[in-house]
């Protein structure tokens, strides 16, 4: 992503108030093991290569040495909806909100978390001083792609990606 480096220290370092829904579901940063082992069954739906939980929870905590960050929509000790993201900086986007992944467990789509999630990160963005909110999704994906429209996000770019040695 063209040298983009993360500018936030570690998610364990970042508390934040709780975003309460009209539905009583709360919008909150999950920190430590336990936490991200409860977003697992949300991001494998969206990340099937992820081999278990235990990859899962080193990954993250890895990334977030880096600045990523998990926000995830609760309902009670269980996860609805996820989006891990950071604040970056890098020449093309200047200082912006990257959100690696964004998504609504299965059965819990329709229920407007990810456009609570997107509004929820907006703000966190703002606050953060970046100039913008930047994603990617497949070209193939039209569900996210008309979803994303729907959020007011703009198709600005186009991203091209070259295989390098062994699939992993």
């Amino acid at each position: 992503m063209d040298n983009a480096k993360s500018v936030r220290s570690p998610m364990s370092d970042q508390i934040s108030a709780p975003v309460i829904l009209p539905n009583g579901i709360v919008l909150r940063h999950a920190h430590g093991p336990d936490e991200l082992t409860a977003c697992f069954p949300v991001i494998s739906q969206l990340r099937p290569r992820l081999k278990g939980v235990e990859e899962w929870v080193e990954r993250a905590s890895e990334m977030a040495t880096e600045g990523y960050r998990v926000l995830a929509a609760w309902e009670g000790d269980r996860v609805l909806a996820i989006a891990g993201y950071r604040v970056m900086e890098n020449l093309i986007h200047d200082h912006f909100l990257y959100v690696d992944d964004l998504v609504t467990a299965e059965g819990d789509r329709g229920k407007g978390l990810g456009s609570a999630l997107l509004t929820e990160l907006s703000a966190i963005g703002v606050d953060e001083y970046c100039g913008r909110l930047v994603l990617d999704t497949a070209a193939t994906n039209e569900n996210a792609r008309r979803f994303y429209k729907r959020e007011g996000l703009i198709d600005a770019a186009i991203g091209f990606v070259k295989p390098l040695g062994k699939a992993a």
